[in-house]
């Protein structure tokens, strides 16, 4: 089988490129719209959670789930 997921980008990379890349492809790959992720962000945040103790941020933790 030929792979999939080659990307050279780290998980943050990889978010930070959703995020500040075309607005379509973060609806493409986590199902929801920039909007809708960033209110997500939000709420997360407003009932406490938080980066985790190894360093992953709220916004690689909501997209590794969502993905």
């Amino acid at each position: 089988p030929i792979p999939y997921h080659t990307s050279i980008l780290t998980g943050e990379g990889w978010m930070l490129e959703l995020l500040n890349g075309h607005p379509d492809r973060i609806q493409t790959c986590l199902g929801v719209s920039h909007v809708v992720f960033d209110r997500l962000i939000q709420v997360l945040t407003h009932h406490g959670f938080v980066p985790s103790h190894n360093g992953i941020s709220v916004e690689e933790q909501l997209g590794i789930f969502l993905y």
